[in-house]
């Protein structure tokens, strides 16, 4: 759930307009410059504190949600120093990137949805060889494209049923209204406000809410429109389950080659892969195995501890084997956390779904 309890030790402060809000937003954050740079110089944390950074882009965030309910003011600056972290020298794996895989609480998705697109982003700059500057600048955009959300009640943010047309209206609206609460933003922030107005619109103009098309959407926009969109399909929602990768990566490269730029479908395969480090897949030998190592070259192909074998039985000793030195060996599947759970507690019919047809998916709105 949001965080609906005011920051310990936070003043009272009158209740503004949004446009109020954004002024007092624009003399709070300062300029950009402050807090970017080069984020190889920054600091960098151990592996096991940059999944801490996760939960504290969440915190940032739950307060921003506030912030934005109580009509008060946010400041810029403690998101932009997460991001630079998050930019800074991330190693291999990374545990900050692998929580954002697969960290999957449909309770909290209204802020893990932003912090993984957040996450995301700065992944997917690098791989698209965004300067430092601009890895923090398109993290920020994805951290608060989804801004309108703080506004929308939570009985119907979290409803377990189908949404009537007036409660998809109001999630179809939250671009408009993040955009009205970032537009009075300094000058160089504009592209927030931009990026939230338009992260639902789609190249071939299916998008909402202007059905823009091609170049009238922001770079960002585009970019992020798309980590969006894998963000929610392998993740759980109140309403629904979450796909495999495997199918959310199939569904977004069948079903909408004409709402992306190719360019930026290709990095999402180099920097997700198919089969995500730490997402269990099923070989054609029977044998169970764990990504712990993924290559942008062969995606299909990635390097896999070995932990059930073909008879199901636990492998007690490690057992790595790299499908890209192992021809006679290939994925015919994604194994769900649900079956590795069966296999744990030793269940003997684990669920065996067939991925041969894949899934119909409607996109989701969230």
């Amino acid at each position: 759930m949001f965080e609906n309890r005011e920051p310990q030790g936070a003043t009272k402060k009158p209740k503004l307009s949004f446009t109020k809000l954004a002024a007092v937003q624009a003399s709070k954050a300062g300029p950009a410059i402050e807090l970017q740079g080069d984020p190889q110089a920054a600091p960098v944390r151990p592996a096991a504190d940059r999944r801490q950074l996760h939960s504290s882009a969440c915190d940032y965030l739950n307060q921003v949600f506030y912030a934005v309910r109580n009509h008060k003011g946010f400041s810029l600056r403690p998101g932009l120093a997460i991001l630079q972290e998050m930019a800074a020298n991330p190693p291999a794996p990374d545990e900050l990137f692998i929580a954002a895989l697969h960290l999957d609480d449909r309770n909290r998705f209204a802020i893990h949805h932003s912090v993984n697109v957040a996450v995301y982003a700065v992944k997917m700059a690098h791989d698209l060889g965004f300067d430092p500057d601009r890895q923090v600048q398109i993290g920020m955009a994805g951290l608060l494209h989804d801004l309108g959300m703080a506004l929308i009640p939570e009985n119907i943010v979290y409803k377990q049923n189908p949404l009537d047309p007036q409660e998809m209206a109001a999630f179809k609206n939250r671009p408009n209204v993040a955009d009205k609460i970032l537009q009075g933003l300094a000058p160089e922030y504009a592209y927030l406000a931009e990026c939230a107005a338009q992260v639902y619109e789609r190249l071939d103009g299916s998008g909402y809410p202007r059905g823009l098309k091609s170049d009238e959407i922001h770079e960002f926009a585009q970019i992020i429109g798309l980590l969006d969109l894998y963000e929610a399909l392998v993740h759980s929602r109140p309403n629904r389950e979450k796909l495999s990768f495997f199918e959310a990566v199939k569904y977004i490269f069948k079903s909408c080659k004409t709402q992306f730029q190719r360019h930026y479908m290709k990095s999402l395969l180099r920097v997700f892969t198919v089969f995500p480090i730490h997402s269990y897949v099923q070989l054609n030998s029977e044998a169970v195995g764990r990504v712990i190592e993924t290559s942008a070259d062969q995606p299909m192909r990635p390097r896999l501890q070995i932990i059930y074998d073909s008879q199901r039985r636990k492998v007690l000793t490690e057992r790595i084997v790299s499908l890209a030195e192992a021809p006679l060996l290939n994925i015919v599947r994604s194994v769900s956390e649900k079956e590795i759970q069966d296999l744990v507690e030793g269940l003997a019919a684990a669920h065996h779904p067939s991925e041969e047809g894949g899934q119909t998916v409607a996109e989701p709105i969230v």
